[in-house]
C-alpha cells in the first residue's frame, strides 16, 4: 500500500514539474512567443512553422487566404510581396475556450503582426476561424460579412 502512495506522489510531483516547464521556441520565433504572452496567453507548446509564402493579391483573392487575412487588424497591402511565415502555438487562457486553442502567428521579417485561432474542440466545424484575439471577421471590422466581402473583392478582385 505504501508503494502505491509513493508511486502516486511521484506521478503528481512529476506532472507538476512538467506543467511549469518553459516551452522551447527557436530563437528566431521568440518574438512570436512573447507576442502571445503579452496578450495574456499561456504557451502550452510550439508546433513549428505551419507554412511560409509570399503574400500576393492572388492569395488575398482566394480561400482560405481571403478569410485569414480578413481577420487581421493590419492592412494586408503593406505586406504584399513580402515573405509571410506562420508559426503555430497551442495556448491556454484564450477568450475562445477554457481549454486549448491553436493559434497561428503571422510574421514578416521576423516581426509578429497578427494571426488567427481555432479552439481545438472546433475542428471540423463550419466557419473561417477567429482573429488572434478570438473575434469574428464582423467584430474585427465592425461591418457585416456581405459588406466586408464586397469591399474586399472590389479592392483585391474576384
Amino acid at each position: 500500500m505504501k508503494a502505491g502512495w509513493a508511486a502516486l506522489l511521484f506521478l503528481l510531483v512529476l506532472t507538476a514539474c512538467q506543467d511549469g516547464r518553459e516551452v522551447q521556441v527557436p530563437r528566431e520565433h521568440s518574438l512570436a512567443k512573447s507576442y502571445l504572452e503579452d496578450k495574456g496567453y499561456r504557451i502550452m507548446s510550439y508546433e513549428g512553422e505551419g507554412q511560409s509564402y509570399e503574400l500576393t493579391k492572388d492569395v488575398l483573392r482566394k480561400l482560405p487566404g481571403m478569410m485569414y487575412w480578413g481577420l487581421q487588424t493590419v492592412d494586408p497591402e503593406q505586406y504584399l510581396g513580402k515573405l509571410i511565415r506562420v508559426q503555430k502555438f497551442v495556448v491556454k487562457g484564450h477568450p475562445l475556450s477554457k481549454g486549448k486553442v491553436d493559434v497561428y502567428v503571422y510574421e514578416s521579417e521576423g516581426e509578429p503582426f497578427g494571426g488567427f485561432s481555432f479552439p481545438q474542440d472546433q475542428y471540423g466545424s463550419t466557419g473561417g476561424g477567429w482573429s488572434l484575439d478570438g473575434k469574428t471577421l464582423e467584430e474585427v471590422h465592425s461591418v457585416t460579412y456581405p459588406d466586408w466581402r464586397a469591399a474586399w473583392r472590389e479592392k483585391y478582385g474576384n
